[in-house]
Order: structure tokens, then C-alpha cells, then sequence
């Protein structure tokens, strides 16, 4: 019986707030802008991802470079 009474008293609150107080605007927002943060999140670590690579990939080539150089010095 309680669980109905507090069902019924929240369904009233719902009901009689004014259009511009729904919390659930606050809600759907909120979600929308974690979800904006981790797409941003995971953008930025695919960016570092790349870049590494490419860091990485200079090195070996240097390294390759140094190497034919070191070959054609003996």
C-alpha cells in the first residue's frame, strides 16, 4: 500500500510541474552530454593512437636511414 500511495504522489508531482520545470529535460540532456564527453574521449585516443604510430614509424625510418648510412660508410 505504501509503494502505491508514494506511486501516486510522484505521478502527481510529475504531472502538476509546469512545462518549463521537467526534470526529465535535465535528464535527457545530462545523458546526451556524457555521451558527447565519451565520444570525445574516444576520438581524442584514437588521435594519440595515430600519432604514436606515426612517431613510431618515423623512428624505424631514421633508424633504417641510419642503418643504409652505417652500410655505406664500411
Amino acid at each position: 500500500m505504501r509503494c502505491v500511495g508514494i506511486f501516486l504522489v510522484c505521478s502527481m508531482v510529475i504531472m502538476m510541474a509546469q512545462p518549463g520545470e521537467g526534470f526529465i529535460h535535465h535528464i535527457v540532456s545530462g545523458i546526451k552530454q556524457q555521451l558527447d564527453e565519451k565520444e570525445d574521449q574516444q576520438d581524442d585516443q584514437q588521435d594519440d593512437q595515430q600519432d604514436d604510430q606515426q612517431d613510431d614509424q618515423q623512428e624505424d625510418q631514421q633508424q633504417l636511414d641510419q642503418q643504409e648510412n652505417d652500410q655505406l660508410l664500411e
